[in-house]
């Protein structure tokens, strides 16, 4: 696994029916998971081909890798340092479960809100 520089974009997929009706902001629960797996743009160039689109997530969320995101502070901007994330590229083979994917990233850490608000501020989204 490689650390994935500042300035990359990322690609979360998610299904349309997590949004709120008539919401334009990103649920911060879309964010939680430990690691949270993601799409590097760099190799992944045709993101609406995705299996996850045709699975029914086609709300794609496009997440600029950034130091607030690796190092989210509290409303007082203190580190939160227990919400620190790693953000690597982690390919993955034919022999993993949802391989071969050479796109394939993860936002590694634990999901404080810390870092789930940081995310959300440093996303955008679109339907495919």
């Amino acid at each position: 696994m490689a650390d994935i520089p500042n300035g990359e974009i990322l690609f979360r997929y998610a299904n349309p029916a997590y949004f709120p009706p008539d919401q334009e902001e990103i649920p911060t629960s879309i964010f939680e998971d430990h690691d949270l797996s993601c799409d590097w743009e760099l190799y992944q160039k045709a993101p609406q081909d995705s299996p996850h689109v045709t699975e029914g997530r086609s709300r794609l969320i496009s997440i600029r890798v950034c130091d607030e995101i690796r190092n989210p502070t509290n409303p007082r901007g203190v580190l939160k340092e227990s919400a620190i994330q790693e953000i690597l590229h982690d390919p993955l083979s034919e022999n993993d479960d949802f391989g071969p994917n050479e796109s394939h990233s993860l936002i590694r850490g634990n999901k404080k809100k810390e870092a789930t608000r940081a995310i959300c501020r440093n996303s955008t989204w679109r339907d495919l």
